[in-house]
C-alpha cells in the first residue's frame, strides 16, 4: 500500500498536481481534489488542457460522456458520431491525453485508467440538445436502464466540472448541460 501511494505521489508530482518536496497541492492539485471520478486525473487533464474550452452545453456533455460511458457489449460499438469537426478534434485530443497518461501510469508502475469511450457521445449530445427519450433509445442499442444510469453518472461529473473548471465559460456550459 505504501509503495502504491508513493507511485501515485510520483505521478501527481510529475504532472504538476502536487509538490512532493513540500507535501502540498498545487492550484491544479486543488482542482483535482474536487473531482470524484474513477478517471479523475484524466478529467483534470481535460480541464487543464482546454479540451472543453469554447464548447456549448450539448457538445461539452458529449465530450465529457467519453470518460463516463464504457461499452460492455460483446458486439463492437457503432462508429462514434460527433456533432462537428471541432468536437471530433476534442475527442482526439482527449484520446491523446489519455494515452499519454496511461504511458505515465505504466512508467511509475501504476495500473492504467480505463480509456475514454465515445460510444455515448451522440446520446449525451442529443439529450442535452432536446431530443426526446423515445427517439434516443430507438436510435441506439441502449436500454432505458443503461440510459438512466449513464446519464446520472454524466450529470454528477458535469456538476463537478461546473464547480472546479478553471475556465468560467466551461463552468457555465457544464451547468447548462446539467440543467438541460
Amino acid at each position: 500500500l505504501g509503495q502504491e501511494f508513493d507511485r501515485v505521489l510520483e505521478l501527481l508530482d510529475l504532472y504538476g498536481y502536487a509538490d512532493t518536496s513540500g507535501w502540498t497541492l498545487t492550484d491544479d492539485g486543488e482542482m483535482l481534489a474536487g473531482i470524484f471520478h474513477e478517471t479523475d486525473l484524466l478529467v483534470a487533464e481535460m480541464l487543464r488542457g482546454g479540451v472543453l474550452d469554447g464548447l456549448g452545453a450539448a457538445d461539452l456533455a458529449a465530450v465529457v460522456s467519453c470518460v463516463v460511458y464504457e461499452h460492455r457489449s460483446p458486439e463492437p460499438p457503432a462508429a462514434p458520431w460527433f456533432s462537428s469537426k471541432q468536437v471530433r478534434q476534442r475527442w482526439q485530443l482527449l484520446e491523446a491525453l489519455s494515452e499519454d497518461l496511461r504511458a505515465a501510469e505504466r512508467s511509475v508502475g501504476l495500473g492504467e485508467h480505463r480509456p475514454p469511450d465515445p460510444t455515448f457521445a451522440a446520446v449525451a449530445h442529443g439529450w442535452v440538445a432536446g431530443v426526446g427519450f423515445a427517439d434516443i433509445v430507438d436510435d441506439e442499442d441502449l436500454t432505458g436502464g443503461d440510459f438512466v444510469s449513464t446519464m446520472k453518472q454524466l450529470i454528477d461529473l458535469l456538476r463537478q466540472v461546473a464547480s472546479v473548471a478553471p475556465d468560467a465559460e466551461v463552468r457555465r456550459s457544464a451547468g447548462e448541460a446539467v440543467d438541460r
